[in-house]
């Protein structure tokens, strides 16, 4: 059976506004031990006392604090080095697999001509992030059986960052979180080498723009007030 400070970790995490209270230290931990009580003392099988749910949650806190911070400077490093490009007339073409088999002869020549194209496949299906004009052409070319979902008309925001992304964990997780925040729906995502390509509407483009530039463009401020300690 689980520990009553694993349980109330993990019901702690389960929750991203709970977790993103505790790690900026603006919890108040004898309320948050009565709201949570019920739970845990159904996870742990036996009731625990307010008392001992709170000191799981200010041991736990204490860790994640310093853990955080790690975690977040390397995070803002890697902001701080990165950049963005934007490219519009986006479509996201998502095909039965048997169907990007049909055209998968064709990449090499669409890798030459076309003016941006990402594709991944999973178990069943495979999606194409590409020019509008590209994807006509394929979708031309197949039937309509093999094509699942046809998202036209969309923007591509490419964050491209150095090297060390590939190895640090918490970059994509502060990005979409960023623009969770801000109401911006990520239509598809996908990560290629050092670029992180973020697929949106074209309403959403220019805040997305906005709302990235501007922690990337705050990240570099802060390292460089770091480095001048």
């Amino acid at each position: 059976m689980s520990s009553i400070s694993q349980i109330v970790k993990e019901v702690v995490t389960s929750d991203p506004c709970t977790l993103q209270c505790i790690i900026n230290d603006i919890v108040n931990y004898s309320k948050l031990s009565r709201r949570i009580a019920t739970l845990v003392s159904e996870l742990v099988g036996r009731d625990v006392s307010i008392d001992t749910i709170k000191m799981a949650l200010i041991r736990f806190a204490d860790k994640a604090i310093k853990e955080f911070s790690l975690l977040k400077r390397d995070v803002v490093d890697i902001l701080a080095r990165s950049s963005i490009e934007i490219r519009t007339g986006i479509t996201v073409l998502t095909l039965r697999n048997i169907g990007f088999a049909k055209i998968a002869p064709l990449v090499p020549s669409l890798t030459q001509k076309a003016r941006f194209i990402a594709i991944m496949q999973s178990l069943l299906v495979t999606t194409l992030v590409l020019d509008n004009e590209t994807a006509e052409e394929i979708v031309q070319k197949l039937e309509k059986d093999y094509v699942v979902q046809l998202q036209k008309d969309y923007a591509a925001i490419v964050i491209v960052s150095p090297i060390e992304i590939m190895y640090t964990p918490g970059v994509v997780a502060y990005i979409t979180n960023v623009l969770a925040l801000n109401n911006i729906n990520i239509v598809h995502i996908e990560s290629c080498y050092t670029d992180t390509i973020i697929v949106v509407s074209k309403g959403d483009l220019l805040k997305a723009f906005q709302v990235l530039s501007k922690h990337i463009d705050a990240a570099k401020k802060l390292t460089q007030s770091c480095a001048r300690e």
